[in-house]
């Protein structure tokens, strides 16, 4: 079946004509709405956006390819829903009674259209989850609940519209994917209905305030026509993507209807009665305009639905998607059960994102800031560029270096003030002169070409393109855990998204490489862990103070657990060590830098440790690996090595043929060094040798400088490592930093540090990424220090002055 854009393009005027013409005429009907009470909008709007929305999706379907008898049950339901609702619009029909026709509609769906849920899922132990006689039961109570969850979304402009618009772009997509080209058409149709509706209702630069509702009948036939095709499409034989799936699409609202009925029924209401308690109305409270209200909660539909559908897709198992499906739902709970608690963290969420703060001007001085810097769309775009960042970090590089090009765009838009930080640091001066150098030097050699990738690799982490970042970062201070977390986050997505599933579940859990590229995967845990642990840590020191801090140690294990599994998994004995010197840093400056929050961990915080490595030992054990123990994967590289100090070089290479790489690799930078100590050879690549024949790098980033850059190169990127560390360590020890950041920050370090010494993670695109948001954040120390530092000296010539004023001279 051919698509065709025409009739889209017709629903969307048909449906824009329909809500035109329907205006006058629906004050005279009844069907407008009248402000008062719990409905706090200005003057008084018409309830027929959903009468127009259908009218213009009706007339178009006996124009579709699709034989009319095939859909008829959908339809029926559809004119029912939408008569239903406009007699409740215009007379408030009761509770029950709406609810005695939902069910109809549901019966007609299940009984007379045979789309029935009974395939649920496949889990482990079971096998393939079916309903069996429940089926018919469970699908009717499941349609009618969900019209019910769609219509209790329509309390903001735009957002039952919108949310049911990114719900009906994912089914499009499915059924694209499934090729059910037929259902395709239809949702499209209804989709550009939609759409038609939304240039009424949603608020936008052009329109300050809806001039129409939807009303029940759009919201409750909206939710019927999205429980059909669900149904439809799970339910398929050519189906792609698990039922569980679409659990994730409509999490939003149906979690927020069912917690808001379990709350009414506690009370003794009726769970279908009016009232001000849901998702949106949280968010109206902390202070967030309808518009950013509906834009919010729609990108959350769309990213739950991208979740579940994008992860079924590459194969994630089911009982995974579940179990994922069930966090978010015991976070929603406790999200709205302490409403006043959130709404608290959201008011200030609100005012440091899209508050008034966004728009006042520029202020002339850097501080540990209260006040912003530089305002306006340069702030705004420099905070979209660092959330992408951190979001696609792991993800795609593209989008990352694409983040990174806004925060740098948006500093040199700030220029004047920019430069002006920057100049005064010496470690601006450091960098700089650090990539002259690298530039000079390798020029000389006759490198730095477009196939150099080696050099623009050194060029990246140097510090200086950081710098711009790093500045950024300095003045969004309330906005670091919430980067720590998205990065987080899309780490983890990127890991679902990366894992060969099927060879997962084809019991193949052995192989490193089902995971991913064993030393980027490797790396990215190893580092992930520390940022889990600093999580952690800042948790436990507060426990027992409030909420937050049990939330912080409730996320700290959600991504501390798995990512030791998923450490242990690659096999990659580098990450392994890189992760033990970082936790080592982390035991070892806790009493130093954690001294003035919490001179220790407590019991509770040693057992969580000692737990969370515990889990990957016996991960490992029982889990991946068979034959080799984990001590005999440590032990054999130094078994190689001494074997090669006892000139046995084919006997290591056959016992393990990585350390003899590396050692030879070693060999060859030493010997370049050696040639040029001062300034290096210029090369960064090792010369052919038997054992290492192919190498584009050597296998570690310090071996590297010190064959192409010498002892100059050395001692540079030492001082422009040197430098942010010490400002850390000034930061905590003043307390102006909380102590969790300053041992995340170092134990990421020396884990990076590690993997630099004894590897060449800079051949991957995500750990460099990493690399220069980590030195970015360090970095951040700098600024903050030299404006604590300056600050101080303004004080300081204040007060003699203040001294000599007149009445303070006796």
């Amino acid at each position: 079946m051919m698509m065709t854009p025409v009739l889209p393009v017709l629903a969307l005027v048909l449906s824009s004509a329909s809500i035109l013409l329907l205006r006058r005429p629906a004050t005279a009907w009844g069907l407008a709405d009248v402000p008062g009470g719990r409905k706090q909008h200005q003057g008084i709007v018409p309830l027929t956006g959903g009468l127009g929305v259908f009218i213009g999706f009706l007339l178009v379907q006996p124009l579709q390819p699709v034989p009319v008898g095939e859909l008829l049950p959908l339809y029926v339901g559809l004119v029912l829903l939408v008569a239903c609702g406009v007699i409740d619009d215009a007379r408030d029909m009761r509770s029950t009674v709406k609810l005695g026709v939902q069910l109809l509609v549901a019966a007609l769906m299940v009984l007379w259209g045979q789309r029935v849920l009974n395939h649920l899922g496949t889990f482990p132990g079971v096998g393939e989850v079916s309903l069996g006689w429940l089926a018919v039961p469970v699908s009717i109570v499941a349609v009618a609940g969900l019209i019910n969850a769609i219509n209790m979304m329509d309390g903001v402009d735009g957002l039952a519209g919108g949310s049911t618009l990114a719900v009906l772009g994912w089914l499009a997509f499915v059924a694209s994917v499934q090729s059910q080209l037929s259902l395709l058409a239809v949702i499209v149709t209804l989709a550009a209905a939609v759409t038609g509706f939304l240039l009424f209702n949603l608020r936008h630069p052009w329109r300050s305030k809806a001039s129409v509702f939807m009303g029940d009948a759009g919201s409750m036939a909206l939710g019927f026509a999205i429980a059909w095709f669900v149904v439809e499409l799970s339910q398929s034989e050519r189906a792609v993507v698990s039922p569980v799936a679409y659990g994730w699409l409509l999490a939003l609202p149906v979690m927020d209807t069912l917690s808001l009925m379990v709350r009414r029924i506690r009370k003794g209401r009726s769970p279908l009665a009016a009232d001000r308690n849901h998702l949106h109305h949280i968010f109206l409270r902390a202070g967030f305009t309808p518009g950013q209200t509906t834009l919010i909660l729609m990108l959350c539909v769309i990213g739950l639905g991208g979740v579940g559908v994008l992860f079924s897709l590459v194969g994630v198992p089911d009982i995974l998607l579940l179990v994922g499906l069930a966090v978010v739902v015991v976070a929603h709970s406790l999200f709205v059960r302490r409403a006043w608690r959130t709404s608290k963290a959201l008011r200030r969420l609100h005012a440091a994102t899209l508050g008034s703060r966004l728009h006042q001007p520029a202020v002339p001085m850097v501080r540990l800031r209260r006040t912003d810097r530089v305002g306006g769309w340069r702030r705004a775009l420099a905070l979209a560029g660092l959330y992408l960042m951190a979001a696609s970090l792991a993800l795609e590089i593209r989008l990352t270096l694409a983040g990174a090009a806004l925060a740098v765009a948006s500093g040199m838009a700030a220029y004047p003030a920019f430069w002006r930080d920057a100049v005064r640091l010496p470690l601006f001066w450091v960098s700089l002169g650090l990539s002259a150098f690298i530039v000079l030097r390798l020029l000389a050699a006759g490198g730095l070409g477009a196939g150099d990738a080696n050099g623009w690799v050194l060029l990246t982490i140097t510090g200086l393109a950081s710098l711009p970042i790093a500045w950024w970062l300095a003045q969004f201070r309330l906005h670091w855990p919430w980067l720590v977390l998205t990065l987080l986050v899309g780490g983890g997505v990127a890991f679902m998204l990366h894992v060969d599933w099927p060879s997962l579940t084809a019991r193949a859990v052995r192989d490193p490489w089902v995971w991913g590229a064993p030393a980027q995967t490797g790396f990215l845990a190893s580092v992930g862990l520390m940022a889990a642990f600093s999580l952690l840590f800042s948790g436990l020191q507060r426990l027992g103070t409030g909420w937050r801090p049990a939330y912080q140690v409730t996320l700290g294990l959600l991504f501390a657990v798995p990512g030791m599994v998923i450490l242990m998994a690659t096999g990659y004995t580098t990450a392994w060590l890189a992760a033990l010197a970082g936790l080592a840093t982390f035991a070892v400056a806790t009493p130093l830098l954690g001294r003035h929050q919490g001179y220790r961990l407590g019991r509770t915080g040693v057992g969580l440790v000692v737990g969370v490595l515990v889990a990957g030992v016996l991960s490992h054990q029982l889990l991946l690996r068979e034959g080799e123990t984990l001590v005999q994967l440590l032990v054999q590289p130094l078994q190689a090595l001494g074997l090669l100090l006892n000139d046995q070089p084919r006997l290591a290479q056959a016992l393990h043929p990585g350390m003899v790489e590396r050692v030879t690799l070693w060999q060859l930078a030493l010997q370049g060094w050696e040639g040029q100590w001062l300034l290096g050879s210029g090369r960064l690549v090792p010369a052919e040798g038997e054992l290492v024949a192919g190498y584009r790098a050597y296998h570690s980033l310090l071996a590297s400088v010190a064959a192409g850059l010498g002892l100059a190169g050395l001692v540079g990127f030492a001082a422009a490592v040197a430098i942010p560390f010490h400002a850390i360590v000034w930061m905590a020890w003043r307390h102006a930093w909380h102590s969790a950041w300053a041992l995340g920050l170092l134990s990421c370090g020396v884990a990076v540090m590690v993997m630099s010494l004894l590897a060449m993670p800079t051949r991957f695109p995500g750990p460099l990424a990493f690399m220069v948001l980590l030195t970015a954040a360090a970095q951040v120390a700098v600024f903050q220090r030299a404006a604590m530092r300056q600050r101080g000296k303004a004080d300081a010539r204040i007060q003699p002055e203040a001294g000599a004023l007149p009445g303070n001279s006796h």
